[in-house]
């Protein structure tokens, strides 16, 4: 049991380093910061922080957008999918997920980014987001996927599902943001981040179960540790 324990922390730390890179991947914004509270982790788990924390970076990534087209603002248009889909506002987070799809030339990226965005949405359009919905909608958006195409990816998304709660998600951005809050602010890269997580923890943790089943069941395996 240790040794699963180690691995999986392992993954999680893999898991942080990988929404890093992705974050780090857009064109870099120095000037625009953002307010955090002074135990950043709470942004993920309190409602009312994060709501206010979120409006100036849905601001600054639709001007992103606008001033740069969606090639350019592909970061920009994720956290906005990811920010609709808190929202609750789903067929405008597919949407932009769809604008994306339409300008990534990677096509493993293509298909991957926001995928259980997709599968949400599709769950809340039958039936809802209860743990059968999410299960059906699994195996739809499945059957539309190259598994071998994304296998590593769909075995990170599935690490994701098994080990995401409220809890890990808010020590994840504590110990991956938290070191580079400057004068009680961060960039945009590490408020892309927080997004992430707190999507993770709200979004995807409660059907986590779920996502680890239904990967499980078609041979996605987890990642291997480091």
């Amino acid at each position: 049991m240790r040794d699963a324990a180690a691995r999986m922390s392992r993954i999680l730390y893999v898991l942080i380093a990988a929404v890093a890179i992705t974050a780090c991947a857009g064109t870099p914004r120095p000037r625009l910061r953002y307010p955090v509270p002074g135990d950043v982790g709470d942004l993920v788990t309190d409602d009312a922080r994060f709501s206010r924390f979120a409006e100036p970076v849905r601001r600054d990534a639709e001007a992103d957008v606008h001033a740069h087209g969606d090639t350019a603002a592909r970061d920009a248009l994720f956290v906005l999918a990811m920010l609709d889909a808190l929202a609750d506002h789903w067929p405008a987070a597919v949407a932009k997920l769809d604008r994306i799809r339409a300008v990534e030339t990677d096509r493993a990226k293509a298909i991957m980014t926001g995928l259980s965005i997709r599968i949400g949405a599709d769950a809340r359009a039958h039936g809802g987001g209860t743990p059968e919905s999410y299960a059906a909608a699994l195996e739809r958006v499945l059957a539309t996927v190259p598994l071998d195409q994304v296998r590593d990816d769909l075995a990170m998304l599935r690490a994701m599902g098994k080990t995401f709660t409220p809890e890990v998600c808010r020590n994840m951005v504590a110990d991956a943001v938290g070191p580079h809050v400057h004068d009680g602010t961060v960039d945009f890269t590490d408020a892309q981040t927080i997004v992430f997580q707190r999507y993770a923890a709200v979004i995807l943790a409660p059907v986590g179960a779920v996502i680890d089943r239904g990967l499980a069941a078609h041979g996605i395996g987890l990642p291997a540790g480091p």
